[in-house]
Parts: C-alpha cells; sequence; structure tokens
C-alpha cells in the first residue's frame, strides 16, 4: 500500500511538471497556484490511454515551443507570436538561427529530456495507479467532472460564446495557447476591414508634406540625446534645429504586436472591431497623395493586416528594400519630395536594428564595437540626412516623426542585445522635427517637453499626425488608446520594474 501511495504521488506530481511553463517563465505564487489547478481541470484526460499519449505528446510539444519563445521574449506564445512566425520569410530565419546560443539550447534540451521522462513515466505507470485508490479515482473523476459541467451550465446561461469560454479558461494551462490560435484567426480573416472614416474631411493643413519614419528595434536607453552616455549616438541629430526628442512606451515587445498602436493608436483585435482608421487612411482622406516605401522583411505572398493597413491607403507603395541597409530608401524618398503633389506624406518603414544586429548598418563606416549602438548611430545619421532632403525641397511648412514599434533588450539584463522583455524593451524614442516655416505657425512646444520622464505612449505619434493633418484628435479617432495611459497588458507600467529594470 504505501509503495501504491508514492507511486500515486509521483504519478501527480509527473502530470503536473508537464504543465509547468508558465510557471518557469514567470516564477510566482499566483502562477504555481494556477499550474496546480490546471494539472487538476485536465486530469481526467491523463487516466486513459489513448487521451494520455495525445494530451501528454501535445504538452511537451507545446511546453517546447513556449521554453524557446520565452528565451526571447520571456511570455508565452501569443497571437503575435504566431503573426511574426507566419510574415517571416527565409533570410529573416536564418538570421534568427544565428541569435540562439548555448544557455537557449540546454533549456531547451533540459525541458525535452525531463517531460519526456515525466511522459514515459505516466504511460508506465497509468494502469498501476488506477488499480491503486479506486475509490479515490472516482470521486476525483466526479469533482473535476463537476467542474466541467459548471462551466458549461454558467456558459448556457450567460449565452457564452466559445471563445468567451475560453476567456474564463485563460490561466488554465494551455488553454492560452488555443485563445492564441483564436484570435489570430479573427486578425487574419478581417484583415481587409474598411475603416471608418470622419463624415468630412478637415480644412487644408498648413502641413504641405509629412514624412513618417517608423524604427524598428530602437531602445530609447541607447539614444544620447535621452540619456544614454556609453557613446554619443545621436551625435547627427544634436545641432539640427526645431528637432524635439522624448522617450515614449512601446506597447508590445515584438512588431506585430506594437505596430498596430503606431498605426491607429489601438491593438490589432481593438483595431479590427473598431474598423479603426490609420494615420494613414486619415491622410489621404483629408486630400494628402500617400506614399509608403518598406525595407522590412516579411513573407510578403501572404498577406496580413500590418501589411494591409500600409498598402490600403497608399497612392504609392513600394518595398524599398528586404532588410538592406536603410539608406536604400534614399533615393525613393527624393523621388516623392520631388512628387508635384501639393500635399504629401512619406512614410519610410525601416529595418532599424532587427537582430542580426551587425547585418543592419555599414560595418565600414562604423567599426565600433557596440553593434547595437553602431545601429543606433547609423539610423541617427540617416535620420539627419532625411531632415536635410526635406528642408531642402521645399519652403512649405513640413515635419518629419520618428518613432521606434519597440526596443531590445541591453546589457547588464542580458550579454547581448536581442528580444526580450525589460525596460530597455519598452522604453522607444520618438523624435518631431519641423522645418522653419512650421515652427513658426506650430511654435517650439508643439511636441511635449517631458524632460527624460516617460508620459507618453507611441499611440502619441498617430495621434500627433491626425492633429498635424488638419483633424481634432477625438473626433478622427475616437477610439484611440490614450497616450498617457501607460500600461503593459493591463498592470500600470510604473510598477512593474521597481525591484529590478531587468524583470517585471
Amino acid at each position: 500500500m504505501k509503495k501504491s501511495f508514492v507511486l500515486r504521488i509521483g504519478y501527480l506530481l509527473a502530470w503536473v511538471l508537464l504543465f509547468t511553463p508558465p510557471f518557469l517563465i514567470q516564477t510566482t505564487a499566483r502562477q504555481a497556484g494556477y499550474i496546480l489547478l490546471s494539472a487538476l481541470f485536465f486530469f481526467p484526460l491523463a487516466l486513459y490511454r489513448k487521451s494520455l499519449a495525445i494530451s501528454a505528446g501535445v504538452l511537451i510539444f507545446l511546453g517546447s515551443l513556449n521554453i524557446f519563445h520565452a528565451q526571447f521574449l520571456g511570455s508565452l506564445i501569443d497571437e503575435f507570436a504566431i503573426a511574426t512566425v507566419m510574415r517571416t520569410e527565409s533570410h529573416e530565419v536564418m538570421e534568427f538561427l544565428d541569435l540562439i546560443d548555448f544557455t537557449m539550447i540546454l533549456s531547451l534540451l533540459a525541458w525535452v529530456v525531463v517531460s519526456s521522462a515525466c511522459g514515459l513515466f505516466l504511460w508506465r505507470h497509468r494502469d498501476s495507479q488506477l488499480m491503486a485508490f479506486p475509490r479515490q479515482n472516482r470521486f476525483m473523476k466526479a469533482g473535476v467532472g463537476l467542474l466541467w459541467v459548471g462551466f458549461f451550465l454558467f456558459g448556457m446561461a450567460t449565452q457564452s460564446r466559445a471563445k468567451d469560454y475560453l476567456y474564463r479558461l485563460r490561466n488554465f494551462y494551455p488553454v492560452p495557447m488555443v485563445q492564441a490560435g483564436v484570435r489570430y484567426g479573427e486578425i487574419t480573416h478581417s484583415i481587409f476591414y474598411t475603416p471608418q472614416l470622419p463624415a468630412a474631411a478637415p480644412e487644408k493643413s498648413p502641413v504641405r508634406t509629412l514624412v513618417v519614419v517608423i524604427g524598428e528595434s530602437a531602445s530609447g536607453q541607447r539614444w544620447s540625446m535621452l540619456g544614454y552616455d556609453g557613446e554619443d549616438t545621436n551625435q547627427a541629430l544634436r545641432n539640427i534645429e526645431h528637432l524635439q526628442v522624448q522617450k515614449v512606451l512601446a506597447n508590445g515587445t515584438n512588431t506585430a504586436q506594437a505596430l498596430p498602436y503606431i498605426l491607429t493608436g489601438q491593438s490589432a483585435a481593438d483595431s479590427l472591431r473598431n474598423a479603426a482608421p490609420s494615420f494613414l487612411d486619415l491622410a489621404r482622406h483629408a486630400g494628402y497623395k500617400t506614399f509608403v516605401f518598406s525595407n522590412s522583411r516579411f513573407f510578403d505572398k501572404a498577406e496580413d493586416l500590418y501589411a494591409q493597413i500600409l498598402r490600403r491607403s497608399a497612392d504609392v507603395y513600394r518595398k524599398a528594400g528586404n532588410g538592406a541597409h536603410d539608406e536604400v530608401m534614399t533615393p525613393l524618398l527624393e523621388q516623392a519630395l520631388a512628387d508635384t503633389a501639393p500635399y504629401k506624406l512619406i512614410v519610410l518603414h525601416t529595418y532599424g536594428s532587427h537582430p542580426d544586429i551587425a547585418k543592419r548598418y555599414p560595418a565600414s563606416r562604423y567599426p565600433g564595437a557596440d553593434a547595437y549602438n553602431n545601429s543606433i548611430r547609423y539610423s541617427s545619421d540617416l535620420l539627419a540626412r532625411w531632415i536635410g532632403l526635406i528642408d531642402a525641397a521645399s519652403d512649405a511648412p513640413s515635419a518629419m516623426l520618428y518613432v521606434s514599434d519597440h526596443g531590445l533588450s541591453v546589457p547588464p539584463c542580458v550579454d547581448s542585445p536581442r528580444h526580450g522583455r525589460d525596460r530597455a524593451v519598452f522604453e522607444v524614442p520618438m523624435a518631431y522635427w519641423a522645418n522653419a516655416a512650421l515652427s513658426k505657425i506650430q511654435g517650439q512646444d508643439w511636441l511635449e517637453h517631458a524632460d527624460g520622464r516617460l508620459e507618453h505612449s507611441t499611440t502619441l505619434a498617430p495621434a500627433l499626425l491626425a492633429r498635424a493633418q488638419g483633424y481634432e484628435v477625438q473626433a478622427a479617432m475616437p477610439q484611440l488608446q490614450d497616450s498617457r495611459q501607460l500600461q503593459i497588458e493591463g498592470r500600470p507600467y510604473a510598477q512593474l520594474f521597481r525591484q529590478d529594470s531587468c524583470k517585471p
């Protein structure tokens, strides 16, 4: 009997361990509680041969994916991770593989070995543990069955849809994986929505030319104009008149999650739900000729939400490169600036500091030892050059807005810059420049000075652009997320890094 009891405890522990990836990623007492509840909730699957074989295999596989994903982004796989995978092409995959180090491989192998051993233990002792305490097994099945029936009846009573069930079970691993698939499907199936535009276009704005530069993977913690003192990464920008910079909060840790907030001022899901217009949609509605040039890599045979938002209101859309050095867009900018349209909005979607970082800048011109600093300096040099081109193109009121979608983890939080989930990822640079003609109209303080404080998120970008186009922001973007709402996944950002700037 004692041996049977020990065997049963071992069986339960082996089953619980298959549910531990969320706890390994975020080690908290609350997460431990959810792990135990999840294992209990799905325990009947461990009592039958076929269901055990399938569920153990699925849990081992999903655990491997999540452990690997967490090495880069510090979280479980979500719909944005799926979107990133679906829009990634072969060159980006090869660069991504170059970033994998021994520690990541060791962590993944440790999970595979331990979880596979647990799965094998469960398979070998399934029959014996059932025979040990048949009465207790019946009570456990009945208890979990009542829990399942309770969820079903509650859903029937409240007329919940299937995804509402998933939401209520969101803390029961591996339900978040199913949720991610459902949400990705919703985003994918609704990408061709028609944006809800204001009933009437605004009166002509004084801003004749607007250039929007979307940065990639640039952290505000490596901008010298925002307090970084390792080296002067913004040397080329330092003496440009009418240039204002500040640090803002990125609304995500990867492009798929963060970019919609720059385009529409909302999350991807909210953009679809509200048929939200992007700043490009508004510009075209206001009479601007719109140009979009992208150097970002993506699998362009599969349309996605982000490409669709950039394309649908672009009078001219062109892939300027496929992860080449961002200066590849300079000739296209010159052509667009020379266009005879009286009002122009030009978007340059850069590849910035995207890993593999050493490939993001001309090595011969930037021989410094820190590749991330070199990439930031290269982007700064390009911004300075592009500002010069805009200034020289016309004496009419013109402006440029730069904002990065998200940053990268940097030392000392990691050994070298890469994707992650610390302050350097969330705090990104924003820069606004107006030429002399526009500065006289707007004044010097059109972009609020934050004195180094983090007071806005990246939704400030579409708000500023709508305002520059002549719109009353609230009327043009009624569901726009207030840029002063500094939250990450519902948690106040100010509370995330109180004890450790590297770990929330």
